[in-house]
C-alpha cells in the first residue's frame, strides 16, 4: 500500500509482487510463530533491479522491446534470498539498459530521489536504491559494471555494495557488459550490508577493530576534477578515522589515467551491450529509446580489436591494483567527484571516475555516507580490498560507519 501510495510520482516500481510478496510474508510468520525461522533474512523484504529475472515477471532492463519478457524461474541470486526466507516486493526502475546513472527512464518513468525529490537517485540502479532510502523495501538488489551501485547508494543517502567480480551467480540477470557486470547489494547502512551479506554467502562476523589499521588514501583524487564539497569531505575523513587510531598511507598512483579508464569502461559497454541486444534492435528497434540506440550503434561499429585493447589494457590496471592493495588493508576514495545532480541536468562525465577502478580490477567496494554538501545533499565515501575480502570489508565499513559524521535516516 505504501509503495503504491507514492510509486506514481516517484516512479521506484516497475512491477510488484502484490499476493505472492503477502503469502510469503505470511509464510514468514507462520515460522516465527513456530519457532522455525530460516535464518536472518527470514521475512526481510527485498526489491530486485528490474534486469534480474524473479518469476512470473517480466525482465525488462529498462527498455521497452521487452516489457513482456516474463522470466519464467528466479535467477539463482534471487532463488537464494527466496531460500532464506526474504519477501520479494518487487521489480526497481533503472537506466535504460543499466547503461547511464540518472534513472530518467523513458519507458518507466523519472525515478525521483526520495530523500531528495526533484534529484537524481543515480543509476543505473537508481530504484533499488530509492526504494531502501524511502523505506519501501529494507534491502535491495542491483547491478554493478562501473559504479552502478555505488553511485545511486552515495546519492541516495544509503549503503551500497558490490563484490567481488564472479562471487555471486550472474545467471538470470540481463547482461550489460559480462567484462564488468556484477551483482550488488543495498541496505540503510553497512553492518546490514555485513547480515545480508553472510546470509546470502556464507561466513561469520569479524571482530575488528580500528586501531592499528593501514589505510590507503589518494589525497590528489587519480587528478579527477572534484568539487570542493567533496575534497573538503575526504580531508574530514582523514581526520576522523586518524582520531580512530588508523594509520594513513598517502598512495599516489600516478599510473592511473582516471579519464581514459574510464572512457574505455563505457565504451566497453557500449561494445558489449550492442552484441547483448543485437537481435532485439533488428526486430524492433522503436522499443530502444534514440538515446540508447545511437550509444548501441557506436559500440557496434567499433572494430573487434578495440574490445581486445581494452580488455587487455584493463588486466595490466587490474595487476597495478592489485599490487596496491597488497601494501595496505583497503583503499579510502569518494564515491563520486561532484554532488547529486537535479533532474533534467546532464549528469556530469567524469562522474564514474572513482567508482571506476573497482569495477575494472573486480575488487569488492562498499560504499558509506558521509555527510553533506551545502546544498544538503549526500556524500559518501567508497572502500575497496582485495578479491575475496568482501565480508572483512564489510565489517570494516560498519566500524567506520560508527564514526563517520553520518546519522542513518529513518525510513520515509
Amino acid at each position: 500500500s505504501r509503495i503504491e501510495s507514492v510509486n506514481d510520482t516517484w516512479h521506484i516500481f516497475t512491477h510488484l509482487a502484490g499476493d505472492k510478496a503477502r503469502a510469503a510474508a505470511d509464510a514468514s510468520d507462520e515460522r516465527s510463530r513456530l519457532g522455525r525461522r530460516i535464518g536472518a533474512l527470514d521475512g526481510v523484504s527485498f526489491a530486485i533491479k528490474d534486469n534480474i529475472d524473479v518469476a512470473g515477471h517480466a525482465t525488462t532492463a529498462g527498455i521497452a522491446h521487452y516489457r513482456n519478457a516474463v522470466a519464467a524461474a528466479d535467477a539463482p541470486i534471487v532463488a537464494r534470498l527466496r531460500a532464506a526466507g526474504a519477501v520479494i516486493v518487487g521489480k526497481t526502475n533503472m537506466h535504460e539498459a543499466a547503461l547511464g546513472v540518472t534513472t530518467d527512464n523513458p519507458w518507466f518513468g523519472r525515478c525521483e530521489n526520495p530523500r531528495h525529490p526533484g534529484y537524481s537517485p543515480g543509476g543505473s540502479s537508481g530504484g533499488s536504491a530509492a526504494a531502501v532510502a524511502a523505506g519501501l523495501s529494507e534491502f535491495a538488489l542491483g547491478t554493478d559494471s562501473a559504479g552502478s551501485v555505488r553511485i545511486p547508494a552515495a546519492f541516495c543517502g544509503i549503503a551500497g555494495f558490490k563484490p567481488t567480480r564472479g562471487l555471486l551467480d550472474m545467471n538470470g540477470i540481463m547482461p550489460l557488459s559480462p567484462t564488468l557486470d556484477t551483482p550488488g547489494l543495498f541496505a540503510l547502512t553497512a553492518a546490514q550490508l555485513a547480515l545480508a551479506w553472510r546470509a546470502l554467502h556464507g561466513g561469520h562476523a569479524n571482530q575488528l577493530v580500528l586501531p592499528g589499521l593501514r589505510l590507503g588514501f589518494l589525497p590528489g583524487l587519480l587528478d579527477v576534477d572534484a568539487e570542493k564539497s567533496v575534497t573538503r569531505m575526504y580531508e574530514d575523513a582523514t581526520l576522523r578515522l586518524q582520531e580512530a587510531g588508523i594509520s594513513l598511507a598517502l598512495m599516489n598512483w600516478s599510473w592511473w589515467d582516471a579519464t581514459r579508464l574510464r572512457r574505455d569502461a563505457f565504451l566497453l559497454c557500449e561494445i558489449e551491450g550492442a552484441a547483448v541486444h543485437s537481435q532485439a534492435l533488428r526486430r524492433d528497434p522503436q522499443g530502444f529509446s534514440p538515446e540508447l540506440r545511437a550509444m548501441l550503434a557506436y559500440g557496434a561499429k567499433q572494430a573487434p580489436e578495440t574490445a581486445l585493447r581494452i580488455r587487455a589494457t584493463f588486466e595490466q590496471a587490474r595487476a597495478q591494483l592489485l599490487d596496491a592493495c597488497a601494501e595496505v588493508d583497503a583503499i579510502v576514495l569518494p564515491v563520486t567527484p561532484g554532488n547529486v545532480p537535479r533532474h533534467g541536468q546532464p549528469a556530469a562525465a567524469n562522474l564514474a571516475d572513482l567508482t571506476a577502478p573497482a569495477s575494472i580490477a573486480g575488487l569488492p567496494c562498499v560504499s558509506i555516507p558521509w555527510g553533506e554538501s551545502a546544498a544538503r545533499t549526500p556524500l559518501a565515501l567508497q572502500l575497496m580490498a582485495a578479491p575475496g575480502k568482501d565480508a572483512w570489508l564489510l565489517e570494516l565499513a560498519a566500524c567506520i560507519e560508527a564514526v563517520s559524521p553520518h546519522i542513518p535516516a529513518d525510513p520515509l
